[in-house]
């Protein structure tokens, strides 16, 4: 029963990365509760308060980041940010002006993008595709990718998210596989240098894709081995 009640005063917050809602981050979120722990599984968007993709803003995700992180501090004693790929960067966004967040475990950190040529290929045709795309991305339950958001996200993570690092002073445990087809691994140890927090960890697995979701238990115990819970 103390353990319960100890645990239930941590609160993970789940974040995915460029996906339109958060299934990806939902077996992980089962299994810290399955622990008693607190997690809230979100998106890096938040409410949805525009109306396409394509009107979303690199400042309202940082809002939306910012504001899920305030709400969780005046609950739980502890607080902590688990983001895959593009959430982790906001995480460690957030991190650059503040360091009240407990820990950020960064799984897939987007700090270099694999086929950058196929991007810059897609964005030239994205003018072509999205009028008709962004018909179908307000049924949700298609869960198509938010492509509208495509390339100021990219911009995004190419220039303001790699400045900065040494102001992150909140622990931090990055979780990268080989087998990403995504992001590159091995610019890892490069800006892994550049982060400026005493405790800091790096974790390369042979195993898994993008998010590593093939072992939501290997994570969490990546996490509670780290922040010693």
């Amino acid at each position: 029963m103390h353990n319960l009640y100890h645990n239930q005063k941590i609160c993970f917050i789940l974040l995915p990365g460029f996906s339109p809602d958060n299934v990806s981050v939902l077996p992980l979120k089962n299994a810290f509760e399955q622990r008693g722990y607190i997690a809230i599984a979100s998106t890096f968007f938040g409410d949805r308060s525009f109306k396409y993709f394509s009107q979303l803003t690199m400042e309202q995700c940082q809002h939306h980041v910012s504001q899920l992180i305030q709400e969780a501090k005046q609950q739980y004693d502890r607080v902590i940010g688990i983001g895959v790929s593009l959430g982790g960067a906001l995480f460690l966004e957030y991190a650059k002006t503040s360091n009240d967040l407990d820990g950020i475990v960064s799984i897939g950190i987007p700090f270099r993008l694999k086929y950058r040529p196929l991007m810059s290929l897609g964005k030239m045709f994205l003018s072509l595709i999205y009028p008709l795309w962004k018909i179908f991305e307000k049924r949700k339950q298609w869960r198509l990718l938010p492509i509208g958001a495509a390339p100021q996200i990219i911009d995004y993570l190419e220039t303001d998210f790699l400045k900065n690092l040494e102001q992150i002073t909140v622990p931090t445990l990055f979780i990268h596989s080989k087998q990403d087809s995504v992001t590159d691994y091995r610019v890892l140890p490069e800006y892994f240098e550049k982060i400026g927090s005493v405790a800091k960890h790096s974790i390369i697995t042979e195993n898994g894709n993008h998010v590593i979701d093939h072992d939501p238990d290997a994570l969490v115990n990546h996490t509670l081995s780290f922040y010693k819970l």
